[in-house]
């Protein structure tokens, strides 16, 4: 997730606007999207924001219907920020020569389920009772599990803030997107509504565009990120720090003990750090792992399998976990605590027959969950 302020399309929500959350959350915006003064300190600022905004979206429009239209928009804001709406936006497209507008709205509520499933699951049930005709979807997002809602809304537009100066009845499509925050009694709601009729299917593809945009990280993830985005020359392979080498040396070092096969041991000197699959898969790019890599060369042909079985029941018997993958030429075994989750170091044994070669990688755990380090080694 992206909160650098320099890139217009990026939507990251400062702390004032969130909720309690413990998490940063943030999404991908085009640019041509207008958004929605619902954070504005007070109603001048409001009304300066938005004839700003509707003079610009509507340049060739007379000034009473611009006025008009600015007066049907503020008279929705304070009823967005009742509804916990932290953002609002207009998104103006052009379908075969005819404009056509939307409205995308982000609500950040609170729900009293025990986890993300059973929220959606209430979520669904609760609607589909209020909501009997319309379309439901359970999808996965970049982001994680999300439930889509898709039909229709009424409601009137009161004369006084009818662009049209009447009273006015409005039927309009509705999708909307229900996303629960991991690890919080939190959802996020996003929604699409729109009178476009045949411009309709354009905007709600965009829509589900940006809901795969939608993106979170916590205080430390966003440090992480922006000490990156700072030093974008930083190269990833910097020293590690001589407690992690220790420590690797340590593991490597009860591992080449467990092998226990003749041949040339090469390569253990080197040290390298690493971003671990899971910061990775996190968009964050900076070490925060290191790994040992070395080899084992000139074994007899015949010792080679015997000694991946070996490892597994050593390593096995001091209550690590592993698995043999590809064809049994490779076994993966990693650190784990009471509860059967995994924690500290963890290594790979790949076996090259045709080369003669036993190859290990032993892996430090990542320094953004824990840490900490034996002692002596016969590797340094």
């Amino acid at each position: 997730m992206s909160d650098d302020t320099s890139d217009s399309t990026t939507t990251a929500m400062p702390p004032q606007q969130q909720k309690s959350t413990k998490l940063r959350i943030g999404w991908i915006m085009p640019p041509f999207v207008r958004e929605l003064p619902v954070d504005a300190i007070d109603d001048e600022s409001a009304a300066t924001q938005l004839y700003e905004l509707v003079t610009d979206l509507l340049p060739n429009h007379p000034q009473d219907y611009q006025y008009r239209f600015a007066l049907g928009l503020s008279a929705q804001l304070e009823p967005m920020v009742e509804a916990d709406v932290i953002y609002a936006g207009l998104c103006p497209l052009e379908v075969e020569g005819r404009p056509s507008l939307s409205t995308i709205v982000v609500s950040q509520v609170v729900h009293d389920s025990a986890d993300e499933s059973e929220a959606l699951r209430k979520t669904r049930e609760i609607l589909e009772r209020k909501y009997p005709d319309d379309d439901w979807e359970s999808v996965e997002l970049n982001c994680g599990p999300a439930l889509v809602r898709v039909g229709m809304s009424s409601y009137v537009i009161n004369a006084e803030w009818s662009a049209s100066g009447r009273e006015l009845p409005v039927t309009q499509s509705q999708m909307q997107a229900y996303i629960p925050l991991p690890g919080t009694t939190e959802m996020l709601i996003f929604e699409l509504s729109s009178q476009a009729g045949e411009g309709w299917d354009l905007h709600a593809e965009l829509f589900r565009e940006v809901l795969n945009t939608v993106d979170w990280g916590t205080d430390q993830e966003i440090a992480d990120y922006r000490a990156m985005r700072s030093a974008p020359s930083a190269s990833t392979s910097t020293e590690p720090d001589e407690a992690v080498k220790k420590a690797l040396y340590w593991h490597s070092s009860r591992l080449l003990d467990a092998i226990a096969l003749r041949g040339r041991v090469g390569g253990q000197d080197s040290v390298a750090t690493i971003t671990c699959a899971d910061c990775w898969a996190k968009g964050l790019r900076t070490p925060c792992s290191a790994k040992h890599v070395w080899h084992i060369d000139l074994v007899p042909a015949g010792e080679l399998r015997g000694a991946l079985s070996r490892v597994s029941a050593e390593f096995s018997a001091s209550g690590w976990e592993s698995e043999t993958t590809d064809a049994g030429g490779t076994l993966r075994a990693w650190e784990v605590d009471t509860s059967g989750q995994r924690v500290g170091h963890s290594f790979t044994l790949s076996v090259d027959a045709s080369a003669v070669r036993l190859t290990a990688e032993v892996t430090s755990p990542c320094t953004r969950s824990t840490g900490a380090a034996p002692m002596d080694s016969i590797f340094g």
